[in-house]
C-alpha cells in the first residue's frame, strides 16, 4: 500500500474513530471521589468539574431530577458547542440547585405556630380586696387608739398598736388592717366555708416601745375602727395575666364583700371554690341565671332546664377553698348562690 492510500484511509475513519473516542469517554458510569468533591458554590447556584463517565443527561438527572432537563444545561453553559461531547476538567454552570449530597442537605425548619398574645387587665384596687380563708389569720396586733378624735380613722392618721404575744414589730414594717367576719356559708346548703377578712387599710410602724408600737395609716379603703386587726402585707401584682377558667368546674358565688344582695359591674364577690380546685388568679369566668321550672308553683321542687350567661367575673385573688372575684360585666345585678363556670 503505497503512502497515497494510507493518507486516503485515514481521512475516511478518522471521524470514526472521534466518535469511539467520545463514547469510550461519555459511557462509563465510574466517578472520582464524592460529587460534593467537584462543586463550586456561587451566590446564583454552583459549578460542577466534569467527571469521567458523565454527560448531560445523566448530570441533569442528578441535578435537576429528570434527565430531560439536559437542554437547561447547556443553554446555562454556551461555551459547550456540543452537548454531546463534555470532558473531564470542564467546569459546567448549574442554576437552581436541588441537590448537593444527601449528606448536606438540611431538613426545613418546622414551621412554628405563633403564640396568641397575652390579654391583660389592670386592676388599681387589688390591694383592698378581701378574702375568705376556712380559719382566721393569726395576727401580729391590734389598733387600740389613735390621736385623732375622729370616730372613722383615714390616712395620715397617727395610731397606736398593742402588738400580739410574741410578735415583735419593727420600725417601717407594713400590715393590712383586717377585720373578720364569721362564719361564712354556703348560701343553698348553709354548710360553713370560711371567715371573710375585710381588709380596711395599710398601717406602717413608725415607732417602737416596751409594750406599745405607733403607727402611721398610709391608706384606708373603707372606714377604720379601733380593735382592726394587723397582718402582714402581700404584694399584688396590678395587671394580671387573662387566663381562660377551669373547665367543667361546679362553683357559685357565696356573697359580696360589702354584703349587697344585689350584685353589679365593679363589685367584689366570693366564690366556693380555690387554689384546691385550679382556680388562678386572672381567670375569667361566666355567672349563670338558671331558668328553672316548678311542678307545684315556686314554693315547689324545680326543675333547671338551662343556664343563661348573666355576666362576668375575673378573679383577683385566691385561698385553699374559695377565691375573690370583681365582677366586670352584668346583663342584670347577680345574686347568692348563682352558678359560674369557665368561659367558652
Amino acid at each position: 500500500m503505497n503512502a497515497h492510500s494510507i493518507t486516503r484511509l485515514k481521512t475516511l475513519f478518522a471521524p470514526v474513530f472521534v466518535l469511539i473516542l467520545a463514547a469510550l469517554v461519555t459511557a462509563g458510569s465510574a466517578k472520582a471521589g464524592d460529587v460534593e468533591d467537584h462543586i463550586i458554590s456561587t451566590e446564583t447556584g454552583f459549578y460542577y468539574t466534569v467527571q469521567k463517565g458523565d454527560t448531560l443527561w445523566d448530570l441533569s438527572q442528578r441535578f435537576s431530577d429528570s434527565p430531560w432537563q439536559w437542554p437547561d444545561l447547556w443553554q446555562y453553559n454556551p461555551d459547550l458547542p456540543n452537548p454531546h461531547l463534555i470532558y473531564p476538567g470542564q467546569r459546567i454552570r448549574i442554576y437552581n440547585k436541588t441537590f448537593l449530597g444527601e449528606k448536606d442537605r438540611e431538613p426545613e425548619p418546622e414551621k412554628q405556630e405563633k403564640e396568641p398574645e397575652k390579654e391583660y387587665f389592670n386592676f388599681s384596687s387589688i390591694n383592698s380586696v378581701g378574702f375568705v380563708r376556712q380559719t382566721a389569720a393569726e395576727p401580729s396586733g391590734t389598733l387600740f387608739q389613735s390621736m385623732s378624735e375622729k370616730w372613722f380613722l383615714s390616712q395620715g392618721d397617727r395610731v397606736y398598736i398593742r402588738p400580739e404575744p410574741g410578735r415583735d414589730l419593727s420600725d417601717g414594717d407594713t400590715f393590712f388592717l383586717h377585720r373578720t367576719i364569721s362564719p361564712v356559708r354556703d348560701p343553698e346548703t348553709n354548710n360553713r366555708i370560711g371567715v371573710q377578712h375585710l381588709l380596711t387599710g395599710i398601717v406602717e410602724i413608725t415607732e417602737t416601745k416596751e409594750d406599745l408600737a405607733i403607727g402611721n395609716i398610709m391608706a384606708s379603703f373603707r372606714e377604720i375602727l379601733e380593735g382592726d386587726k394587723l397582718i402582714p402585707f402581700m404584694v399584688r401584682e396590678q395587671k394580671l395575666e387573662l387566663k381562660p377558667g377551669v373547665n367543667d368546674l361546679e362553683a357559685k358565688i357565696i356573697k359580696s364583700e360589702d354584703d349587697w344582695k344585689a350584685m353589679g359591674e365593679h363589685i367584689i364577690a366570693f366564690i366556693d371554690k380555690g387554689s384546691d380546685h385550679g382556680v388562678e388568679v386572672g381567670q375569667k369566668y361566666h355567672a349563670l341565671y338558671p331558668v328553672m321550672e316548678y311542678a307545684g308553683g315556686q314554693s315547689g321542687e324545680g326543675r333547671e332546664l338551662e343556664r343563661e350567661e348573666m355576666g362576668s367575673v375575673i378573679v383577683v385573688h385566691t385561698e385553699d377553698k374559695a377565691s375573690t372575684v370583681l365582677i366586670t360585666e352584668s346583663r342584670q345585678d347577680l345574686s347568692q348562690g348563682m352558678p359560674v363556670r369557665a368561659m367558652r
